[in-house]
């Protein structure tokens, strides 16, 4: 099974945000950049199912501007084995809306036929949250949402969601998209030797 899993470049979590002195949005000068948190968790989970023998190749995705090829080598070096960058903006200040992103993984995933898509579950940047169940729409596949557990058994995966009365089990039905929550795993890191061999 081909896993296939978008990332975003966002702020990185540890750096406090600047507003810039004209008030229009966030300053990016010289700010560090990394991958959405959710969108690490959801590389190393597609590591973990390879590790288990579940999945065959990962191929993580970004739709951006050039310099999301920096996320996708954290990516390479974390253990994925291809990467795609979709250049859609060329301003670092252009953030693409939700629909037009999950429009653009629709194309990716009609041609290269994942079994599986895992996503974070929103950016930290936006919290906007509706990218993977979007993309579910669009492809017409099952869904799960805001899962901290996930196991895979021939053409169906059973999760294990955090809604707000607590934890919820539920089996879809494969291909399927899942957005991962927090609490699903403790994401490698990616070594700096391992992301000096990542292909450029």
């Amino acid at each position: 099974m081909k896993v296939l899993v978008p990332v975003k470049r966002v702020i990185d979590y540890n750096v406090k945000v600047r507003v810039k002195a004209d008030g229009t949005g966030v300053d990016l000068a010289n700010v560090k950049m990394s991958m959405n948190p959710f969108d690490e968790i959801a590389v190393e989970e597609a590591i973990r199912l390879k590790e288990k023998g579940q999945a065959e190749e990962i191929v993580v995705v970004s739709i951006g501007v050039k310099q999301a090829q920096e996320t996708l080598r954290t990516a390479l070096a974390m253990g994925a084995d291809r990467a795609i960058l979709i250049e859609a903006a060329s301003d670092v200040h252009t953030d693409i809306e939700p629909l037009a992103v999950a429009k653009l993984l629709k194309a990716v995933v009609d041609a290269e036929k994942p079994g599986l898509v895992l996503c974070g579950k929103q950016a930290i940047d936006n919290d906007m949250n509706a990218t993977g169940q979007m993309l579910s729409a669009l492809l017409g596949w099952s869904q799960a949402t805001f899962i901290s557990e996930l196991s895979i058994d021939g053409d169906s995966a059973t999760v294990t969601r955090e809604v707000d009365g607590g934890l919820q089990t539920i089996k879809v039905k494969m291909p399927a998209i899942v957005t991962v929550d927090l609490r699903l795993n403790e994401p490698r890191y990616a070594s700096l030797p391992n992301i000096m061999k990542a292909p450029s």
